[in-house]
């Protein structure tokens, strides 16, 4: 048995677009979330399938919304947009070897300060999410981060056949 599926929607598709674009904060290495209210009746009961099938134009580009929400009477759309956001962009400064962890581990430990992390943001997101390139080796991250009262400190624990 097939079952069509019909889209529909108490106002023309092309009368539906998003208003009120604002954005908030950094959420992650290059990345702002952006919120924004349909104009769509909260009464309609696809408001959430049309919210999540309507594209905004953030910085040029469309994106679809990661998520939506009914909140005090509105639909809101949340993006997360991981383009055009230099203040979000967060770099490894400071490179230094600490050498083997333990003579016969066979891991070397290396540690990076990771500048530019926004303010009231989760450090640990930035830390974990944020390039890095060294020893020949590519990283999308630190595998653990310390926050001192110098900054945040980034660590990598790496093969090394000479420890």
């Amino acid at each position: 048995m097939f079952y069509i599926v019909q889209f529909v929607s108490s106002m023309p598709v092309d009368e539906v677009s998003w208003t009120n674009l604002e954005s908030h904060s950094c959420t992650t290495y290059a990345t702002r979330e952006y919120v924004a209210e349909l104009n769509v009746s909260p009464w309609n009961p696809q408001r959430t399938k049309i919210c999540m099938s309507t594209r905004a134009v953030v910085h040029g580009r469309p994106h679809w919304p990661s998520r939506c929400e009914y909140r005090s009477g509105k639909v809101i759309g949340h993006f997360a947009i991981d383009h055009d956001e230099p203040d979000c962009v967060t770099y490894w400064s400071g490179y230094r070897n600490w050498g083997c962890t333990a003579k016969g581990s066979k891991k070397r430990h290396i540690e990076q300060h990771l500048m530019n992390v926004p303010a009231n943001t989760d450090y640990k997101e930035f830390c974990a999410t944020t390039p890095a390139r060294f020893l020949d080796q590519e990283f999308s991250g630190a595998d653990s981060c310390v926050n001192s009262i110098w900054g945040v400190y980034g660590q990598w624990f790496i093969d090394d056949p000479n420890c």
